[in-house]
């Protein structure tokens, strides 16, 4: 089956959606029983610090879809100009806006944030996507979620570096650039510049992951699925992978892209190469929906746990009761809030973009 085939409605693959409706889920869970620790003093039961590794299969879809979607634009003139329009069309407008909600609280509500503080310097660089040292040694913008942006951004740089390329010959390079600057991070000193510490991390190696899954694609597309079952045992390796490397207290201390990118590479390679065609187009609509409102979801859903965290603190002294509503209440209602932003926002937003002439529409 050549790839078209498996590519399901409005040129997006339902596995790949599902996927980020699943590493979204993971943040929003992940943040949210963090404040019922730190608020109720919540105890799971079991290790929840693997969950934050959403953000790295993030990282591995990115790289495949940002690939998969530019493979009508390798080696065309005026390439590097769509692909920019495109990314930073669908990735800026909502992060300014949430960025800037962020600048209002710290400055008009201090005391509704936790962390944050106000910085002119990280303030300007959080607008640039320049990473910033702020006052205690984390490399975060002033709505600390927009870490991730700030490496998807210098993905999109070295990725239209190279566009001029054929595709497999810029996939090569795109990944050469990748693997060489993560090299260059063994030797990069601690008390260098923050952008050069972050840009050299070895968790840009998440990229080149998506990469290489997106060529495999577009060269065998499921040609070797055969059983939903057969792709399970890898998904299934990965997720275990992804839960056991990064405990707390993990049993080896690896790389972040051996302990995290690896089993989420494992996982989406899985659901691209070994689904069937019949276990894609089965995706659960409400998971695909999700997906769809990912980046919403993830951009918001600290905005809307911290006043249900407020709300909850003023009914209940605090307790592992009070701490299960906490989790319960700022996952589903981040969740709606989530969708209702794409619905009535993002997705306005994105149409009218796409009026652009030579704006290219598909896997986003």
């Amino acid at each position: 089956m050549s790839a078209p085939d498996a590519v399901a409605r409005h040129g997006k693959l339902d596995s790949v959606q599902v996927l980020r409706a699943v590493a979204a889920l993971m943040v929003t869970i992940a943040h949210a029983v963090e404040e019922a620790k730190y608020f109720f003093g919540f105890r799971p039961g079991f290790d929840t610090i693997s969950l934050g590794k959403g953000v790295d299969l993030f990282f591995v879809i990115s790289g495949f879809i940002i690939f998969y979607s530019s493979r009508s634009l390798f080696a065309r003139p005026g390439a590097v100009g769509t692909f920019a329009y495109n990314r930073l069309s669908r990735v800026a407008p909502l992060y300014y806006l949430f960025t800037t909600l962020m600048v209002l609280v710290v400055v008009f509500l201090p005391s509704g944030v936790k962390e944050a503080r106000f910085d002119l310097g990280q303030i300007v660089t959080s607008y640039a996507f320049i990473p910033f040292e702020r006052y205690d040694g984390r490399i975060a913008p002033i709505l600390s979620l927009g870490w991730t942006l700030n490496y998807e951004i210098f993905f999109y740089g070295l990725f239209s570096l190279v566009m001029w390329l054929p595709a497999r010959r810029a996939a090569a390079a795109c990944v050469a650039l990748l693997v060489g600057l993560a090299v260059v991070g063994v030797f990069v000193p601690d008390a260098a510049p923050a952008p050069f510490r972050f840009w050299t991390h070895n968790i840009i190696l998440e990229f080149a992951m998506g990469i290489g899954i997106a060529v495999a694609y577009g060269a065998w597309g499921k040609r070797f699925a055969r059983s939903g079952w057969i792709a399970a045992v890898p998904a299934v390796i990965g997720a275990a992978g992804l839960y056991i490397l990064n405990l707390e207290t993990p049993p080896i201390d690896l790389p972040r892209f051996l302990s995290a990118g690896v089993p989420a590479a494992l996982i989406l390679g899985a659901a691209v190469l070994l689904a069937p065609a019949s276990v894609e187009l089965a995706a659960p609509r409400w998971m695909t929906a999700l997906g769809d409102s990912s980046y919403s979801l993830y951009l918001s859903h600290r905005f809307v746990q911290r006043p249900i965290q407020i709300l909850v603190t003023q009914w209940s002294a605090g307790s592992a009761v009070s701490g299960i509503l906490y989790v319960v209440l700022a996952v589903a209602v981040a969740i709606a809030a989530g969708h209702a932003i794409f619905l009535m926002l993002e997705q306005p937003l994105l149409g009218l973009l796409r009026q652009r002439p030579g704006r290219r529409t598909g896997v986003s």
